[in-house]
């Protein structure tokens, strides 16, 4: 991913800019993820949240995850764009969708997660490692570990 990484909500009243590589991303089919991107699957990238600058006030709201932890979803309170996830599981890193980038080619994610709630028609990504659910502590580093591939 091309430094500093830029991304905005759909009307523009929040934009943000990243100073550093993301540290893991995932395609997440959990059903939270679901209902909060509409589709079949959230596409996010964690950085750490020191590095990314945000112009404009996000909105959030939490919600309790598939996990059982809780997630607050930071969305434009204007035209309602998803932007941001702050998780309980990464208290140190921020999320940020990749479809609010504005170059969201560069989005490489390394895993998938919760895949057991993907749907019949969901077209998994046929070479990305799956999980079943969230990954567990000690698998944790795995996944950061396949990112900095």
């Amino acid at each position: 991913m091309h430094l500093p990484y830029t991304g905005r909500c759909g009307c523009g009243a929040i934009h943000y800019r990243g100073m550093a590589e993301p540290t893991f991303a995932w395609l997440c089919h959990c059903r939270d993820c679901q209902r909060a991107s509409g589709s079949d699957y959230c596409a996010v990238m964690y950085v750490p949240r020191a590095s990314l600058v945000i112009e404009g006030r996000a909105r959030y709201a939490t919600v309790t995850a598939e996990s059982g932890r809780a997630v607050h979803r930071g969305f434009c309170a204007d035209c309602g764009s998803q932007l941001f996830i702050l998780a309980d599981l990464v208290p140190e890193l921020q999320g940020v969708w990749a479809g609010s980038l504005d170059q969201p080619g560069e989005f490489a994610p390394s895993v998938q997660v919760w895949c057991r709630s993907a749907h019949s028609w969901d077209a998994l990504h046929p070479t990305l490692p799956r999980y079943a659910v969230a990954p567990t502590a000690e698998e944790f580093p795995s996944i950061l570990a396949l990112h900095a591939k």
